[in-house]
């Protein structure tokens, strides 16, 4: 029986310029306000070879950090809402086999977030009716 490899989320980020931004002038690139990322996700079971080149790893298996080419210090569960809200679709299809209740904590969790960021908005609209 081939031992259970753990399942990866690989993030590639590519710099480009922002809309707008003029290239032609020397030292655009020095001002990081000129710069945007692509994001790019990828989803993998084992080690698989971009694994080097990713800027993020994440072990959804183990939920653990791999790597953080950002050199912040986010926790894991912020990683996954970060990527969740961009690629929910596919990391949902992993977690409900994965661990289906980490996904479902992690909903009602981001849920929460929405409904506090909400709230300051009702009461000020109740208060000014």
């Amino acid at each position: 029986m081939k031992p259970q490899q753990d399942i990866f989320l690989l993030a590639f980020y590519h710099m480009k310029p922002r809309p707008g931004v003029r290239t032609q002038i020397a030292g655009w690139m020095n001002d990081p306000a000129n710069i945007t990322h692509d994001e790019t996700v990828e989803i993998t079971r084992g080690q698989h070879k971009n694994i080097t080149r990713a800027k993020v790893v994440l072990n959804l298996s183990k939920k653990t950090i791999e790597r953080n080419g950002w050199g912040t210090d986010r926790e894991f569960n912020e990683y996954f809402k970060h990527y969740f809200k961009g690629f929910h679709q596919y990391i949902t299809s992993v977690m409900v086999q994965l661990d289906p209740e980490y996904l479902n904590n992690m909903l009602d969790e981001m849920q929460a977030e929405i409904d506090l960021s909400n709230s300051p908005e009702e009461t000020k609209e109740a208060t000014t009716e």
